[in-house]
């Protein structure tokens, strides 16, 4: 059996036929309708392409128009047929590998619940519109489950007192006895926690051991 090879149309592919510098040709859609092509390291982060961006668009019209740098993200659609909003700008281009290398430059006003499944989609690998096009009633079954199991988790956590919320989001770990060298540290058998805020203190509250 002849050895595996890597598709050559595949440009996010380690050993992929591109540049000698590793640049990757890729279309941006501005906001103000205009279209700029532009070599990028095919490595770079997210961030460092829009600042890239950013410097070549000054030479186009309209630039003007645009508002500050951060009220803007990019968007692409991914390997999974998803429109994915880019907000995590210390990601590679490789590491996002769009289905085409065009990235539309957007504002951030995205809808929390599409992110989301976009992020869903990313990490298993499949769109979420994949599964909803599923007919396997085993599927269907085990998604139903999951999602009524979770919703009652999440119910279990609404009428809980913040006390009772912080102790199962975060439950102590204490040692069975207090250490020797500790002993010394406590006020007449208390911990004394003391509670600051930007740099102010608040508050301060007494915890018996």
């Amino acid at each position: 059996m002849p050895p595996a090879v890597t598709d050559s149309l595949d440009i996010w592919a380690v050993d992929s036929q591109i540049g000698a510098d590793g640049s990757i040709s890729v279309d941006f859609l501005l906001p103000t309708g205009i279209y700029i092509n532009l070599d990028v390291p095919r490595d770079a982060t997210i961030s460092h392409i829009k600042q890239l961006l950013w410097k070549q668009a000054h030479t186009y019209p309209l630039f003007h128009l645009l508002m500050e740098i951060d009220s803007y993200m990019f968007s692409c659609v991914n390997q999974t047929a998803v429109h994915e909003e880019l907000e995590d700008e210390t990601r590679r281009l490789c590491d996002v590998r769009p289905f085409l290398p065009v990235l539309k430059l957007v504002t951030r006003n995205c809808d929390p619940g599409e992110k989301l499944d976009s992020k869903i989609g990313v990490l298993i690998g499949k769109g979420l519109h994949e599964f909803d096009a599923l007919q396997d009633p085993e599927v269907n079954d085990f998604r139903a489950k999951m999602r009524r199991i979770s919703e009652e988790k999440i119910q279990s956590l609404v009428g809980l007192s913040w006390m009772d919320w912080l102790k199962h989001t975060y439950p102590p770990e204490q040692e069975p006895v207090v250490p020797e060298n500790f002993q010394d540290k406590l006020y007449s058998g208390n911990l004394v926690v003391a509670v600051h805020f930007d740099n102010c203190q608040v508050g301060m509250d007494a915890h018996h051991i």
